[in-house]
């Protein structure tokens, strides 16, 4: 068995508004294809054993809007980070937090029972420089990754099929002085994230820009995105190889709602489909729950083999 993530940044079920949810404004026919019901904080817990939705907690129990930092580092790590630190932690995590991540987080776990993970991101090339200069700092999943030894994927791969950018397009790169870089489709750019998948135990890929246009209310920038993940996600899931577990989560919600700046309080998708979909997330509630299934459910596929 393998599991690919595709974690997208502050994506939660919202209302049915199409004043302020563009899930419901401009539709989501990858996902209505699979669950025949808009993408909305009215959906319940739908448990088949090869396509699944359960809606988790992202508030974890503490006061307050749910942030990044605190949100990804449960997500990876299963522990409660916000409820440890005592606040919703926002964008990068400090020192403290990065400990945390660093020493419990799943790509670890995995590769300390010989497991092959991966990032499937692609970095820039002036990437550590910028971290060293203070201009980048490491993301939760960054440091996840670092945290194994593996080397971030390059600009060289990407052009090899062997990394996809984070915009999933790259139409973002000519902006930061990296040209002559071919635009992809998006189905092309889940083909190659499928097939990167097939070597490895674990692969994770980290989507960003719906947090971003949630921040800045962008209407016409989260019809484009929408558009973007549909045909991402259903290529990956029309691909899809039979031994693959896909799951597709988030940190908090935001982007489901653009009449306001902020993060909201609001339930997070956790989508499981393909082998064993139900039976590895049908007891998960919030964020901490999903790292110990996946090590679990990989765990018992080691024993089995």
């Amino acid at each position: 068995m393998r599991v690919l993530m595709i974690f997208i940044d502050g994506i939660g079920l919202g209302s049915n508004n199409l004043e302020r949810n563009p899930f419901i404004r401009f539709g989501l026919p990858a996902f209505q294809e699979l669950f025949a019901c808009p993408f909305s904080q009215d959906i319940g817990p739908i448990l088949r054993p090869e396509s699944c939705i359960v809606p988790i907690d992202a508030t974890l129990g503490i006061d307050g809007l749910p942030q990044s930092a605190t949100g990804q580092a449960a997500l990876l790590t299963g522990v409660n980070t916000a409820k440890i630190m005592g606040r919703h932690i926002q964008a990068f995590p400090g020192p403290e937090l990065s400990k945390i991540i660093i020493e419990n987080n799943i790509m670890k776990q995995l590769f300390s029972y010989k497991m092959a993970v991966t990032s499937a991101n692609m970095y820039s090339p002036d990437y550590f420089e910028l971290v060293a200069k203070r201009k980048r700092r490491h993301s939760a999943i960054t440091l996840a990754a670092l945290s194994t030894g593996m080397s971030l994927r390059s600009l060289a791969e990407m052009h090899n099929g062997q990394a996809v950018y984070q915009d999933i397009t790259n139409e973002m790169l000519p902006s930061l002085g990296i040209e002559h870089v071919p635009q992809v489709s998006p189905r092309q750019a889940a083909n190659n994230l499928v097939n990167i998948s097939r070597k490895y135990s674990f692969t994770i890929f980290e989507y960003f820009q719906t947090d971003r246009a949630g921040h800045k209310q962008d209407w016409q920038y989260a019809h484009r995105i929408i558009k973007t993940l549909d045909e991402f996600i259903g290529t990956v899931y029309t691909l899809l190889p039979t031994d693959t577990l896909l799951l597709i989560t988030s940190d908090h919600g935001n982007f489901e709602d653009l009449s306001v700046k902020t993060h909201t309080v609001n339930k997070v998708p956790l989508i499981a489909l393909g082998q064993r979909a139900q039976e590895t997330i049908s007891g998960i509630t919030d964020l901490t729950g999903i790292t110990p299934a996946i090590v679990e459910a990989l765990g018992k596929d080691e024993v089995c083999d």
